[in-house]
């Protein structure tokens, strides 16, 4: 898997485009654990408008922050 724990991610295009990713549309989140379940990624996420949220692989890219 690309993601490890701890890796700072958000939202691909293609999980922005997801109706069910609208808690999380905004901010970032952090990869906490994985599970072997339909959305296996687990994020702690920050700025959205809940706190933890599962994803697959596709719907996250790693967080670069602007200079």
């Amino acid at each position: 898997m690309k993601f490890k724990v701890g890796d700072l991610v958000t939202l691909s295009a293609a999980g922005r485009r997801m109706e069910q990713n609208n808690p999380v549309k905004a901010g970032f989140g952090m990869v906490i654990s994985f599970a072997n379940k339909q959305w296996p990624i687990q994020c702690q996420w920050f700025g959205g408008d809940q706190d933890t949220y599962s994803f697959k692989p596709y719907e996250l890219k790693f967080f670069k922050q602007n200079s």
